[in-house]
């Protein structure tokens, strides 16, 4: 407790009384204020304004400013109700309850509550408590660093561009965006949206995946639910069923295995088994299955064969096919059925061509053809046969034609093709068969 003036003169006490440095009345001006004897303390004062150039503190400990640093320091609780704009470090060690909170420097607190806008342009908020915005329709812009250990409860629309720190958990009400586009979670639903690479090295459990893009999994994928595809792409093992018992049904027209390595099926031990719906057995649509073709002379034919090879076409027995593959293999089958005069069909050799080329002659010495004329003892009363096969490797897929030539080097013979020509009462028929097997 001070001591009392009472009793006493202004000559004994004048030096303890406080007054302004220039004695004369406060104005808008700051003034230090003085003792009697003219030493300045560290309080000034105005009309409008009070100001300490020393260090200032409420109640000793409860409220200090260090003038040298202007660092603060709040033994209670700190309330503010309009925006608070921190340009250096904010140490709080108890809870901080804000109308706005506005950091270009750096921000600590033990815990932070607002009703209004958070928003950091450069520094960053440490929150070793919860962050908690209870006010909806606030909008927080964070260009700095957020850093919180315990949960942050957001009704607000909020912008990060900076770094998120966030141990416990992220409560938010609203929409959340990451860029704009990248990340996207709409609240009403949950639907979320990845623009990039969704990575997860720990178990998922999803009811549903709807993927319009590609989707790319190094681990394993356990489905124990139906699951509907729409493109599948594997390039592992892929195992289908775990059980003898497992159905697998492909609802599809079209089924193509390009890269399929040949193998030799084991039919007696049932190593391959395939049913369809109606007579247990599979079916080759016609596009794919090979190919059989034939030509039919079933009238008679007059020919003259030639000394120049290939020799004479036999012009009703010409015959096209167009293989499936480049290794399609052909099966040339020729029946000719004929007759000539008296010892002229030991003159006729026959020659076959594939699209002008001549396949199958004999590489032996004299004259050479695929097959000679059969030889009967007067011919004139008898239809001779004979009967050719060829196994030929086009090697295309364009249409490829088979022919076969009367060639007669020695002397050129005719050929009565179906008939014998002494009669008119017997007539035969002669054939070219094509047949495709697949290599």
């Amino acid at each position: 407790m001070g001591t009392a003036l009472t009793g006493s003169t202004v000559a004994s006490t004048y030096t303890g009384l406080l007054k302004t440095t220039d004695s004369a009345t406060l104005t808008s001006s700051l003034k230090a204020i003085c003792d009697g004897s003219g030493t300045d303390s560290a309080l000034q004062l105005s009309t409008q304004a009070v100001n300490t150039s020393g260090d200032f503190s409420v109640a000793t400990s409860k409220l200090t400013v260090a003038s040298a640093s202007g660092n603060t320091a709040v033994a209670g609780t700190l309330g503010v109700t309009g925006a608070t704009t921190l340009s250096s470090t904010l140490g709080v060690t108890g809870a901080a309850t804000l109308a706005s909170v506005a950091v270009t420097g750096a921000a600590t607190a033990a815990s932070v509550a607002t009703t209004g806008n958070i928003s950091t342009s450069a520094g960053t908020i440490t929150s070793y408590g919860a962050i908690s915005q209870t006010q909806a329709g606030q909008n927080n812009s964070l260009a700095g660093n957020l850093a919180v250990t315990g949960n942050l409860n957001v009704t607000g629309t909020t912008s990060l561009s900076g770094n998120v720190s966030l141990p416990g958990t992220l409560a938010v009400t609203g929409d959340f965006a990451v860029n704009t586009n990248k990340f996207n979670v709409a609240a009403s639903s949950g639907n979320t949206l990845v623009a990039g690479t969704l990575g997860v090295t720990g178990t998922t459990s999803v009811a549903t995946i709807n993927a319009s893009g590609n989707a790319s999994i190094t681990g394993t994928l356990g489905v124990t639910a139906a699951t509907t595809l729409g493109d599948l792409s594997t390039t592992g093992n892929t195992v289908i069923g775990n059980a003898g018992t497992d159905l697998l049904t492909i609802n599809s027209d079209n089924i193509t295995v390009p890269n399929l390595t040949p193998v030799t099926l084991d039919q007696a031990n049932d190593k391959l088994l395939i049913l369809d719906a109606t007579d247990s057995k599979v079916r080759l649509a016609a596009p794919s299955y090979p190919q059989c073709v034939q030509q039919v002379a079933d009238d008679r034919y007059n020919y003259t064969g030639s000394v120049t090879a290939p020799g004479t076409e036999i012009t009703s027995l010409t015959k096209s096919i167009t293989p499936k593959t480049l290794s399609s293999k052909v099966l040339v089958s020729i029946v000719l059925n004929y007759s000539c005069y008296t010892n002229a069909s030991q003159f006729i050799l026959f020659r076959l061509t594939r699209n002008g080329t001549e396949i199958g002659t004999s590489i032996g010495s004299g004259q050479t053809g695929i097959a000679s004329g059969s030889y009967e003892d007067g011919e004139v009363n008898a239809i001779n046969n004979t009967k050719i096969e060829f196994f030929d490797s086009p090697s295309s897929t364009s249409a490829v034609t088979y022919k076969i030539n009367i060639y007669s080097p020695l002397s050129a013979q005719p050929l009565f093709l179906n008939y014998a020509i002494s009669g008119t009462s017997n007539s035969t028929i002669s054939t070219m068969t094509l047949q495709e097997y697949f290599a």
